[in-house]
């Protein structure tokens, strides 16, 4: 009923180009009375009044039954099709890395309790080193950048017996984590959550072993902290990551070794070490 007290002047335009066809559809509605009294009218649109107004006067169950047939026939009414897809488009949005969007949307329901719609907005701290924000996309409906934040539900056509509550709470950002220059392994994510390098990698040498592809530069990387030739030779003497990694895992008997290759891995397989530290909380 909300929908057709509210829509009525545009569905009686949309429906008038095929107001026979609607009314056709309609037939097991009414009375003979009624639909003589439709009938009567002189022009279409004055039709489609009288039929909007009789099937309100009907009640709910009436216009549910009238708005699905509306659905099942919108194609042979270009202005309602329109507007039932218009209605059903979910909205293309975009946020960079810091921002977001959050557009719920409520449409043509009938709620008999409290509606609550909560939003907690929590800001994010600084981007850790070498992620990149996606490409924003030509088009967009809502485009939310550098730290903004865009709260947009839609409700309409909706009754609401009770209270309708609509709350946003926007967090300030948490105390980002250091992330300083890579070079200075003392100062590294590593110090922040690993205090046992060594047992750290002796518990997950299994993940690391079948995880870790990129073992050539982590190699690199610890040639340039002091790893001996030699051992750098036989790790790449192996013929697949998985048998390289398992000689650098062998090779850390020390606890500065240990801290060298995991700092290496932090720089070269940021990823898997990400998803092993989570662990370690």
């Amino acid at each position: 009923m909300e929908y057709l007290e509210s829509n009525k002047a545009n569905l009686c335009n949309w429906l008038s180009v095929k107001a026979q066809y609607i009314i056709d559809k309609c037939e097991d509605f009414f009375t003979f009375k009624q639909g003589k009294d439709i009938l009567k009218q002189k022009t279409d649109a004055d039709k489609i009044i009288m039929l909007l107004n009789t099937i309100i006067e009907m009640g709910n169950a009436r216009c549910e039954e009238f708005y699905e047939i509306l659905k099942k026939e919108q194609q042979h009414f270009p202005g309602l099709q329109q507007h039932f897809s218009e209605s059903t488009r979910v909205p293309t949005v975009y946020a960079d890395d810091g921002s977001n969007v959050d557009c719920p949307q409520v449409k043509h329901l009938q709620i008999k309790k409290d509606m609550n719609i909560s939003v907690n907005v929590q800001a994010r701290g600084v981007n850790q080193p070498g992620i990149n924000s996606s490409q924003q996309p030509q088009k967009a409906d809502m485009v939310a950048t550098k730290n903004s934040h865009i709260f947009a539900p839609v409700v309409s056509n909706c009754t609401i017996d009770g209270n309708f509550n609509m709350n946003l709470t926007h967090a300030a950002a948490p105390k980002a984590p250091h992330y300083p220059d890579s070079k200075n392994p003392k100062l590294t994510p590593t110090t922040f959550f690993i205090p046992d390098k060594r047992a750290f990698l002796k518990r997950n040498c299994s993940e690391l072993v079948s995880r870790v592809k990129n073992v050539k530069p982590i190699v690199d990387y610890l040639q340039s902290r002091g790893y001996h030739d030699e051992m750098a030779a036989n790790v790449h003497a192996q013929l697949t990551p998985q048998g390289m990694m398992r000689k650098l895992l062998e090779s850390a008997t020390s606890t500065r070794r240990a801290e060298d290759l995991i700092q290496a891995l932090f720089i070269h397989q940021n990823d898997v070490m990400e998803d092993l530290g989570a662990n370690e909380d």
